[in-house]
């Protein structure tokens, strides 16, 4: 199982050893697959399972029920929620049960009983036996930002939270090992660390003939998979789309959104909080607090890898698509951007390279605060700096040699920025130039040029 993953599963069984009974909450993206790590956690261990449905509270008792009654248990075909519970019970016997209620909201939306009830029976029951009730969801935006007010004074009963991210690029290389780094680094771009969607690319194949074939192609599950996402958790979608495709353009400032789109400045505003809860969208940020007056403030990125690249390529070509083989698609409108477009999420995995070095203690200091630079003038791609103010600077370029003016550039923009590096990290899959190289012999512990090599064996 993937490092991330033991974590979470380690945060479970923290839980279900105090022998102590709680109530969790389980959640993360649509396309993070949560399966593998909630049958883990199952294994050998007495539970009860139920998905609950998009239906009313009526239908979804009459489903639960008939589940427990083709398992054996004696319960009427219309139950209370008491019934329910006494039965998932009954059906363990004298021993601890853990109680998973998957897309868990379907319900609590539709009924303002349902967590008083349980609530109730962990109350009455677990201080007889342990009783560990996970609720799990696949809609961040309603558990991080509505669940609480829909619960009110009964969210105080839930123990702990755990919000299942997307493994790391790592992960992703040990799931593909077939792969190419070059071609693992531009699939890590499109499918990121969401899990659920690894199983759509083949990793026998290029990464040419894995967008084709399973993004491209019209039949393919991948090809609508960004528009169901947003058609699934957004409204309006017609004024997300024009948002996310202007985004996905490099318009990324508040003001430069209303010129292009026409839309109120409000109406953005708060349409891009709503992406952002829905982890669309970022906002971000410049590190530290000198050098304020350089600053490009209120730049907005979008954050999951398949939106941004369905609304980079596919959704302004779509006419396109439509008329052509994949491949001449590819061709023409996509692998001539792919070199820029990949170059943002290469900055992502140089930065897990240089944690990764943290780690196995290679590092020069220890990191306490980590973040990124956006300049008027230029941007600082890694900034790590230790409490005592150690700092690390990180250049990243991707198909692109790193040179001397490079080097150069970034010292008038950390100057600007008020920030003096203590290390410099520059990483190419190209090269550097001559200058770069005889440069890091003669200051081997000031300036570090990480190449395709150290990436792929890092």
């Amino acid at each position: 199982m993937e490092e991330q993953r033991l974590a979470d599963l380690n945060f479970l069984n923290r839980y279900y050893e105090s022998g102590l009974s709680n109530i969790l909450v389980v959640y993360g993206h649509r396309n993070i697959d949560h399966n593998a790590l909630i049958n883990k956690f199952l294994e050998n261990r007495r539970n009860i399972y139920f998905s609950a449905r998009s239906a009313s509270i009526k239908e979804q008792m009459f489903l639960w029920s008939k589940e427990l009654r083709e398992k054996g248990a004696k319960i009427p075909v219309n139950p209370t929620y008491k019934q329910l519970f006494d039965a998932c019970l009954a059906s363990v016997g004298n021993n601890s049960m853990i109680l998973v209620i998957r897309n868990f909201e379907n319900i609590i939306k539709a009924s303002t009983e349902f967590m008083n009830e349980l609530v109730s029976f962990v109350t009455q029951n677990g201080k007889l036996r342990q009783i560990l009730v996970l609720l799990v969801s696949h809609d961040i935006n309603w558990v991080e930002n509505s669940m609480v007010a829909s619960m009110g004074n009964l969210s105080a009963n839930i123990a702990g939270f755990r919000k299942i991210k997307p493994l790391s690029f790592t992960e992703l290389r040990n799931h593909f090992s077939k792969m190419s780094y070059r071609d693992a680094v531009m699939t890590y771009s499109v499918l990121g660390g969401q899990t659920g969607l690894w199983k759509y690319f083949d990793g026998s194949l290029s990464f040419k003939e894995n967008i084709c074939r399973n993004l491209l192609e019209e039949g393919a599950f991948l090809h609508k998979e960004a528009v169901r996402l947003t058609e699934q958790y957004l409204r309006e979608t017609a004024v997300y789309h024009t948002l996310l495709s202007e985004m996905a353009r490099g318009v990324n400032k508040l003001n430069d959104l209303y010129h292009e789109t026409g839309f109120s400045r409000a109406k953005i505003s708060v349409y891009l909080k709503t992406l952002i809860h829905h982890d669309f969208a970022y906002k971000a940020y410049s590190f530290g607090n000198a050098g304020r007056e350089n600053v490009v403030k209120g730049v907005y990125k979008i954050a999951d890898p398949l939106v941004d690249f369905y609304f980079r390529f596919i959704y302004p070509n779509e006419s396109s698509l439509l008329q052509m083989p994949s491949d001449k698609f590819y061709d023409i409108f996509i692998s001539a951007g792919m070199q820029k477009y990949v170059n943002e999420y290469f900055k992502a995995v140089c930065r897990e390279y240089l944690f990764k070095l943290e780690e196995r203690g290679l590092f020069p200091f220890e990191i306490g605060d980590e973040g990124e630079w956006i300049g008027k003038d230029g941007d600082i791609d890694i900034i790590l700096q230790s409490d005592t103010g150690d700092t690390a600077f990180g250049v990243c370029k991707w198909q692109d040699k790193i040179t001397h003016s490079d080097l150069e550039h970034l010292y008038s923009i950390a100057k600007k920025a008020r920030l003096e590096g203590d290390i410099i990290y520059l990483f190419s899959t190209v090269g550097f130039d001559a200058w770069l190289q005889d440069a890091a012999m003669r200051s081997s512990e000031s300036l570090k040029l990480i190449g395709i090599d150290e990436l792929t064996n890092g």
